[in-house]
């Protein structure tokens, strides 16, 4: 049976874990352009046994989803590569496993289509990746310490799953709000070029009736 003073210092580095967890939400997801056909990969190196979860969503949902495919690509015990997870034509998704029993890199890609077949639109495409370590055998021995360090890391990733989700929101409010920009300023311009060119119509128009006026008196 555990001291009281070994209990107080596994509740101290609860707490700590649980903080640090809960911090790590303020982190955002990322956002990157991919032009038709264009594919971007990342690497990430994790530890054996470590627990992986991610996102991704499509930042204009009004552009087809259908050419956009996500993967991650991660080692086997055998050292095989073997594909985690994968999502073909979805405008949005989350993925989470566990690695094997090998540390290794894992690979996260994002493709446009292919430059064979491609739809020759470009896309925004917000996403996220985390890894967290999973408990040690001394953990799994510490009972009810150990049952609400998992709740509070499966608080802790909802918790950054709808930070990243209100990110891609304020990314997607963005985009409409400078595409509206532009739309308002071309309406402006072409407003200033329509006027103007009725302008000259009219000072036309009453020129030429004039010069006929004229011409009719002096015949």
């Amino acid at each position: 049976k555990p001291s009281r003073r070994q209990t107080v210092v596994d509740a101290m580095r609860l707490f700590s874990r649980g903080l640090g967890l809960l911090l790590a939400a303020r982190a955002r997801g990322l956002v990157i352009q991919l032009e038709a056909g264009e594919r971007e990969c990342f690497m990430l190196e994790v530890e054996a046994k470590a627990a992986v979860a991610g996102n991704f969503e499509l930042i204009k949902p009004n552009k087809a989803a259908k050419p956009l495919t996500v993967t991650v690509t991660g080692e086997t015990e055998e050292g095989r590569k073997k594909n985690m997870y994968e999502s073909r034509g979805s405008p949005e998704g989350t993925f989470a496993f566990e690695v094997p029993n090998r540390a290794g890199i894992l690979d996260l890609c994002l493709a446009n289509g292919n430059k064979e077949k491609s739809d020759a639109l470009s896309r925004s495409v917000g996403f996220a990746i985390r890894v967290t370590s999973t408990h040690t055998e001394m953990d799994e021995k510490k009972g009810s310490l150990t049952e609400l360090l998992d709740f509070v890391e499966q608080l802790n990733e909802g918790l950054l799953t709808l930070t990243d989700h209100q990110g891609y929101m304020r990314q997607r409010e963005a985009t409409h709000r400078k595409t509206i920009q532009n739309t308002k300023t071309r309406v402006y311009y072409w407003t200033c070029a329509e006027c103007l060119v009725l302008l000259a119509l009219a000072v036309w128009q009453i020129l030429y009736i004039r010069n006929f006026f004229e011409t009719k008196r002096s015949i």
